[in-house]
């Protein structure tokens, strides 16, 4: 009896109580067992990993955590039952802890150079919300089986970790020069301290300059390390491994004094000093006495706020939000001109955006290594320096190199340039050398960029009589411009913004010359007719249109148009908007739940499917227990009758159900604007089933669908059957 306890307490101790999977110990124990029992097999262990999960439990709460990591056991048990058919995939899987999964399985259902597990974006649905995060992974090819099975999960965690952030390639395999670099990392922690009492660390400057002139306007302090032995070593080596241990905040302060220091040795010589940015890490919010320090420098060194800038990366928010938004607060009461750095770099610049006080945009390098390619990194950069302008806020665009990218940022009034273009990170005394010259402009620095943008916006300012009218207007007013078809949104007031862009979404990024992609066809071309009527009338014309919101909803909007003036090819045009959408989703409600009634003569339960969330909402239902308004995922939808169906045709029902492109594709096919199912249930029973297309007004197409039991004979249901195909 003893030993039955003993062993059951055992057994416990190996599982995960959150997801019921198992645990460290348990996946190192079953997978040596999975070793031991197949010799001859190549094995392949993963580390798999939500990005940001702090940020989730953060922003959502820890049930909503909880919620994600429950979904992605069930995904990696999902998974392994479905590779080798119903006896699933002999291997293991675990939970690592916090929201850190390991998994071991033969190496040949690797998919190519990804995992056979979902891998990249996770979605998670709670009371009708709809959460999307990034997951990442690591993989180790198990060669050497006497290193332990702790020690292979740690190789693929180390492949995990060069990943880690990087949303364009969410996987690597581990490879022996990642453990060297975890032996040079530890040997540079321990020569770091010695390094800042030497002064290896030197500061250099990368100017910042008008985009017109040329002229230096202000500089970012960069630290660079010069080490005895091995040389200049990159930022990119040293920093990341300093924000992990924390030893980045005494760096951190080592370049702000050093920056005053020199700034302070300036201004005594009587020489030009411009205003230096310094970077504030992650780490460095952690310290409630942040703002004190910098302070008691600036003190120590008598210079004015101005002088000094603080830069913010959109990630140091994001790992604390709450926490950052208050430290960035206080620094920004005490004077301190703030900037986010890296702007666009992350899934959640606007949200970080919109609470963060900031003074200046930093717009992210990587828009410029894209721009020659196309696409749309012009038209993001563009809207990018227009919203900029619209919060009043400077832009400052980073990575700039060739005349074609300048040129391009003059063309849309980028006025501060940073990058190779102009000059190069450089140390001290270089920097200060530029600084004497600054006075020694280039032939055009007097010419002013001229695109006749400013002589065009009289137009409307004129007729909108001021700021002040223009922002606090009720309801929704957008300044519009059409060129050649073309429309796109240049000014845009607060109701504008909260009717059609939640604040922190991508909206007001993805305007610009998208204005088409948010908008139903045949509504742009109609709206397109209304702005030629108002300008040919000079008379306010009004409208109805649909317009598709920053999540993919639809919104119905009142328009008023009153056309304001022209300037060649250019026309602009004064949008009043008003959500209409209530009043259409009534009539859209009362047409859907009118034809629900009708089909419940014929169906015991009707759904109403959304391919978008996943769910089958019961619109009308003849079964207890079964709520008008109750939803179901799919899956479930799906596994109700699956076990009590028979029919070989069984399969077809799940991939009309399962998704909208299988059914537009069916629909078309059929040549009928509905689909028609009949099964044969176990014990001679039936299952009849309908999805039907809805078209409406408000939301164009949409889905029914209907399910009714009924008793019959198997000769019945050949013959249906029979007659469908």
């Amino acid at each position: 009896m003893e030993e039955r306890k003993r062993k059951a307490g055992q057994q416990e101790d190996i599982w995960d109580s959150l997801t019921g999977i198992y645990n460290r110990k348990g996946f190192y124990q079953a997978t040596q067992e999975l070793f031991d029992r197949n010799p001859d097999t190549e094995y392949v262990i993963a580390y798999w990993n939500v990005q940001r999960f702090k940020v989730i439990n953060e922003l959502f709460g820890r049930e909503v955590g909880d919620g994600i990591l429950i979904r992605m056991a069930e995904m990696i048990k999902s998974a392994y039952r479905g590779v080798e058919g119903n006896h699933g995939i002999e291997g293991t899987y675990g939970r690592m802890e916090s929201d850190n999964f390991a998994l071991c399985f033969p190496a040949r259902f690797l998919e190519g150079d990804r995992a056979f597990v979902h891998s990249g974006e996770i979605i998670y649905v709670s009371e009708g919300a709809e959460y999307r995060f990034s997951s990442c992974y690591g993989l180790y090819h198990v060669e050497d089986r006497s290193v332990g099975v702790a020690a292979m999960v740690d190789r693929s965690r180390l492949a995990m970790d060069t990943v880690k952030t990087n949303y364009v390639r969410p996987f690597a395999y581990y490879k022996d020069s990642m453990r060297e670099r975890v032996v040079m990392e530890q040997i540079l922690m321990s020569e770091c301290e010695r390094a800042v009492d030497e002064r290896q660390f030197m500061v250099y400057y990368q100017p910042v300059c008008d985009a017109v002139s040329g002229q230096i306007m202000s500089a970012e302090a960069l630290v660079r390390w010069k080490h005895p032995q091995r040389g200049m070593i990159s930022p990119g080596v040293f920093i990341p491994l300093f924000e992990r241990n924390g030893f980045v905040s005494v760096l951190d302060r080592y370049v702000w004094d050093t920056v005053c220091r020199m700034l302070r040795r300036r201004l005594d010589e009587g020489k030009e000093v411009v205003p230096v940015s310094i970077n504030v890490s992650r780490v460095d919010f952690y310290n409630q006495q942040l703002c004190e320090n910098i302070l008691q420098i600036l003190d120590k060194y008598g210079l004015e706020k101005r002088l000094l800038r603080l830069e913010v990366t959109e990630s140091s928010y994001s790992d604390d939000p709450q926490h950052v938004l208050e430290i960035v607060k206080r620094l920004q009461d005490n004077g301190f001109t703030i900037m986010m750095d890296d702007f666009g770099s992350g899934y959640s610049s606007l949200n970080t955006l919109k609470d963060l006080p900031v003074d200046i945009l930093k717009i992210d390098m990587k828009f410029m290594d894209d721009l020659e390619k196309g696409g749309k990194s012009a038209i993001i950069l563009e809207s990018i320096v227009r919203m900029a302008k619209w919060m009043s806020l400077k832009a400052v665009a980073e990575g700039v190199e060739t005349e074609e990218e300048l040129n391009f940022l003059k063309s849309v009034e980028c006025n501060y340039i940073q990058g190779y273009y102009f000059y190069r990170p450089m140390p001290e005394a270089e920097f200060e050398e530029q600084l004497d010259q600054r006075d020694d402009l280039p032939e055009d620095a007097n010419l002013v960029f001229s695109g006749g943008e400013d002589d065009f916006m009289k137009i409307y300012s004129e007729g909108i009589k001021g700021e002040n009218l223009f922002q606090n207007m009720l309801g929704g007013l957008g300044i519009y411009e059409l060129v050649d078809g073309r429309m796109e949104i240049v000014r845009a007031n607060k109701g504008y913004c909260e009717m059609l862009m939640e604040p922190g979404s991508t909206g007001i990024m993805s305007e610009g010359r998208l204005i088409r992609e948010y908008m139903y066809e045949e509504d742009y071309e109609a709206l397109l007719e209304r702005c030629g009527e108002a300008e040919r009338t000079r008379h306010t014309v009004d409208t109805q249109l649909r317009r598709k919101r920053y999540d993919g909803s639809t919104i119905w909007l009142d328009v008023r148009i009153h056309f304001l003036g022209n300037q060649g090819k250019r026309r602009l045009f004064c949008f009043y908007i008003v959500d209409i959408s209530g009043t259409k989703r009534i009539e859209m409600e009362n047409y859907t739940n009118r034809y629900a009634q009708a089909l419940l003569r014929t169906y015991d339960k009707v759904y109403r499917l959304d391919y978008d969330t996943g769910y089958a909402e019961v619109l009308h239902s003849a079964e207890e227990g079964m709520e008008v308004g109750d939803k179901v995922y799919f899956r479930d939808f799906f596994d109700r009758f699956d076990g009590e169906i028979v029919s070989e045709r069984k399969g077809e029902y799940r991939m009309w159900m399962q998704s909208r492109d299988t059914v537009e594709k069916a629909l078309r096919e059929s040549g009928r604007d509905r689909l028609d199912f009949c099964y044969r249930m176990k014990g001679g029973g039936q299952v009849l089933a309908e999805l039907s297309k809805v078209t409406t007004v408000y939301e164009g197409d949409g889905y029914l669908a209907c399910v009714k039991k009924r008793q019959g004979n198997g000769m019945e249901m050949e013959e249906k059957e029979a007659g469908e195909k």
